[in-house]
C-alpha cells in the first residue's frame, strides 16, 4: 500500500507539465527514441485531434513518489521515452509555433531532469529556451545529439503531418494540451525499485490485439474445418520472419500448398484450399475432431532439417499487425487505414461474415507467399547483413536463391534497390505505402511477375510520390497515388513546385533516397546500399561556419545543391566544418570506396577538383534537379 496514498490519475498533457516535478534516475537509459517512434506519436495525435470530440490515451506513466527535504519528485520508472518526446515536442511548439495559437504557452516549463546525465538536462534546458539555432552557433558547446535529433524530426514533420490530415496549428496544440492524457501510476513506497524496473522490461505481454482479431475471425466462421486452416493459415504467416513455407513443417504439406519446388501457390480461394488439406469432421459428444492429410507435426514451427535454415537469418520490414492491415487494405480496394493503432476496429468494420473472413483468410496466405518471394528482406549471413530478395524452393541447399534467376540478376538486383530505397525512407513498421502499393501489384499479378514490368511498375510508383505528392503545387494523397492512378505518374513539369527542393532540412528524405537512387541506376555504384540511419539532411557548406570563414546568403545555403542525406552521427559531428575537412574527416576514418549518399559523392568530387562556393551549389542543383525531374 501506498504510504502516501498517492492515487492513480488521468492527467493531461497541460496538467503533466504544468506542476509537479519528474526525475529520470540512473538506472534508466538515455534517450533513444528514433524517427519512426516520434513521428508515430505525433501521427497518433494527430489522427485523433482529426475526430475532434474523442480523448487520446496515451498510455502509462509508473512513477515512485520520491521526497527530498520538504518536497517530492516524482522519480519515472516507466514512461521516460514517450515523456521526453513530448517534452521536445512542446519546445518545437513553443519556439517555432507559437504565433499561430490563439493562446499563450506561457504555462509549460521544463519540470524533469535526468538524476545522472547533465549534458541530456542541459540540452532539453537549451531547447525550452528556444535556444536551438543559437545551438548550431556555438563549436564549444556539448549536448545531447539523440535529443536535438528529435527536435529536428518533429519541426520537419509536423507540418507535413497537420498538412496530410487537413489540421491547423492551433487545433493540433489545443488538442495535445487538453484532451491527450496519460495515466500516472505510483508504485508503493517500499517498492524494490531496482527489480521493479527489472520485471518491467522483462514482463510477458498481455494478449495481443492480434490474437483477438484471430479469435473474432474464427468466430464468424461457419465449419469447422475452414475454422481450422484459417488458423493454421494465420499461425503459419504469423512468424514475419520466417518463409511462409517453414510455417506448414510436413514437406507432404508444404508439396500440397506450394507445389513440388515449393515455390508457386497450387490453389486460388480458400475453399479449394480447406477442402484439399481437411478430409472429414467428425463429431462427438465432447469435442469436434478434425482429421488431416498429414499428422499433428504439422503445427510445429519448422522439421529438423530446416531449423537452422529459419532461425535468425532474416529480419522482415514489417511486423504481423501491421501486414494484416496490408491485406485488409488490398481486400478493401484501399478503404481499410494503415492505423495499428485501430486494428481491432478496423477489422470490425470490415471484417464481418463467414464469406469475408475466407477471403481474408485466402489473401493472408497469398499475401504472405508474395511478400516473402518479392520483397526485400534484411539477411544475416555468415556474419554479413544485406538486403535480400531471396525465394524458397526446395531443390536448393539451404533453400533460398535469388528470386529471379542469373539471366535476371541485374533486375534482381534493382528491384532490391527500389525497394530498400522506399524502407530507408519509411524505416517504421506502420503506414508503409509504398509496400501497400507493391502488394497491390503483386497481387493483380497473380504470381506473373515479370521483372522488367516490376520495375517499371515500382519506378512509376517511385516518380508519382515525387511528382505527384512531395514536389506537386497540389499535392494527391496515396489512396489516389495508388488506388485510383495505379501508380501511374500524373503531373508534368509544370504542375511542379521546384522551390520545395530549396528549402534546407525541410526537403523530404524520400527525395534524396530517390536521387541517389537514379544516379545509381545510371553509374551502378558498387559499394553503394540504401540504410535506413541515413536521416540526417546535411548542407555540405555549413550553416554556421567555424570561425574565419564567411556564411553563405540563405537563398544559397539552403538550395538543393548544397544538400545531401547522412546518418545523424556524422552529420553532427561535423556540423560546422568546412567541406574539405569533411572530405578529409571522411577519408582518414572510413572506407573511401563505401558511399553513404551518391550526391554527397559527386559533391565532394566537385570540391576535390577546385571549391565549394555559390557557383558551385547552384550548378550541382541545377543538375541534379535536372535528374530529378527528367526520371
Amino acid at each position: 500500500m501506498n504510504k502516501r496514498n498517492e492515487p492513480i490519475r488521468e492527467v493531461t498533457i497541460k496538467e503533466l507539465f504544468s506542476s509537479e516535478e519528474y526525475q529520470i534516475p540512473i538506472y534508466q537509459r538515455n534517450y533513444a527514441w528514433g524517427e519512426s517512434e516520434i513521428i508515430q506519436l505525433i501521427q497518433d495525435i494527430a489522427d485523433y485531434s482529426k475526430k475532434n470530440s474523442e480523448n487520446y490515451y496515451i498510455g502509462n506513466l509508473i512513477v515512485f513518489k520520491k521526497q527530498i527535504g520538504q518536497s517530492y519528485t516524482f522519480e519515472i520508472i516507466d514512461g521516460q521515452q514517450r515523456l521526453t518526446t513530448l517534452t521536445i515536442l512542446l519546445s518545437v511548439l513553443k519556439d517555432k509555433f507559437q504565433d499561430k495559437f490563439n493562446d499563450n504557452i506561457d504555462w509549460y516549463k521544463l519540470n524533469f531532469h535526468f538524476e545522472s546525465r547533465k549534458i541530456s538536462t542541459d540540452t532539453l534546458k537549451i531547447l525550452y529556451e528556444g535556444k536551438y539555432d543559437t545551438l548550431l552557433k556555438r563549436t564549444d558547446l556539448v549536448y545531447n545529439t539523440d535529443i536535438t535529433h528529435a527536435y529536428e524530426i518533429i519541426l520537419k514533420g509536423l507540418n507535413r503531418i497537420l498538412k496530410e490530415t487537413s489540421q491547423n496549428m492551433d487545433d493540433f496544440y489545443n488538442y495535445l494540451i487538453n484532451k491527450v492524457s496519460i495515466l500516472r501510476v505510483p508504485v508503493p513506497d517500499d517498492t524494490d525499485l531496482n527489480h521493479y524496473f527489472e520485471i518491467m522490461n522483462t514482463r510477458g505481454e498481455q494478449l495481443e490485439k492480434q490474437e483477438i482479431l484471430k479469435a473474432k475471425c474464427i468466430a464468424n466462421l461457419k465449419e469447422d474445418k475452414d475454422r481450422y486452416i484459417f488458423s493454421l493459415i494465420w499461425e503459419a504467416c504469423s512468424n514475419m520472419e520466417k518463409y511462409v513455407q517453414s510455417g506448414f513443417s510436413d514437406t507432404t504439406v508444404r508439396k500440397k500448398i506450394f507445389g513440388k519446388d515449393w515455390n508457386r501457390l497450387e490453389f486460388e480461394d480458400f475453399d479449394s484450399l480447406s477442402k484439399k488439406l481437411a478430409k472429414n469432421v467428425v463429431d462427438d459428444d465432447s469435442s469436434t475432431i478434425i482429421e488431416y492429410i498429414i499428422n499433428d507435426e504439422i503445427m510445429k514451427s519448422g522439421d529438423e532439417n530446416d531449423s537452422n535454415e529459419f532461425i535468425d537469418r532474416f529480419t522482415s520490414v514489417i511486423n504481423f499487425s501491421n501486414f494484416l492491415l496490408q491485406i485488409l487494405r488490398i481486400q478493401t480496394k484501399g478503404i481499410a487505414p494503415l492505423d495499428d493503432k485501430n486494428l481491432l476496429e478496423i477489422f470490425d468494420k470490415h471484417l464481418n461474415s463467414n464469406e469475408e473472413v475466407k477471403e481474408f483468410g485466402f489473401n493472408l496466405l497469398k499475401g504472405k507467399f508474395l511478400f516473402d518471394k518479392f520483397v526485400i528482406k534484411r539477411e544475416y549471413l555468415k556474419g554479413i547483413d544485406n538486403w535480400s530478395l531471396k525465394k524458397f524452393v526446395s531443390q536448393n541447399k539451404g533453400n533460398y536463391v535469388n528470386t529471379y534467376s542469373k539471366e535476371d540478376e541485374g533486375a534482381n538486383k534493382k528491384i532490391l534497390m527500389i525497394l530498400s530505397m522506399f524502407q530507408a525512407t519509411t524505416p517504421g513498421y506502420s503506414r508503409k505505402d509504398w509496400l501497400n502499393a507493391t502488394l497491390k501489384y503483386l497481387f493483380e499479378q497473380h504470381e506473373k511477375i515479370i521483372p522488367e514490368k516490376y520495375i517499371e511498375y515500382l519506378e512509376g510508383v517511385a516518380k508519382s510520390f515525387l511528382f505527384d505528392r512531395f514536389i506537386a503545387k497540389e499535392p494527391l494523397d496515396y489512396y489516389e497515388i495508388i488506388y485510383k492512378n495505379n501508380g501511374v505518374p500524373q503531373n508534368n513539369v509544370g504542375d511542379l513546385d521546384l522551390s520545395k527542393l530549396d528549402s534546407g532540412t525541410a526537403v523530404e528524405n524520400f527525395i534524396f533516397n530517390y536521387l541517389d537512387f537514379l544516379l545509381w541506376n545510371k553509374n551502378k555504384y558498387s559499394s553503394f546500399e540504401f540504410n535506413a540511419s541515413r536521416n540526417s539532411i546535411e548542407h555540405f557548406y555549413p550553416q554556421m561556419p567555424m570561425e574565419g570563414f564567411e556564411s553563405l546568403a540563405d537563398n544559397c545555403l539552403h538550395n538543393f545543391g548544397n544538400l545531401c542525406i547522412i546518418t545523424r552521427e556524422k552529420n553532427s559531428s561535423l556540423r560546422n566544418f568546412m567541406p574539405k575537412t569533411k572530405i578529409d574527416f571522411y577519408e582518414k576514418n572510413h572506407n573511401k570506396n563505401n558511399i553513404d549518399s551518391i550526391k554527397q559523392k559527386l559533391m565532394m568530387d566537385i570540391t576535390r577538383n577546385g571549391r565549394w562556393s555559390e557557383n558551385e551549389i547552384k550548378k550541382h542543383g541545377d543538375e541534379m534537379k535536372k535528374v530529378l525531374i527528367s526520371s
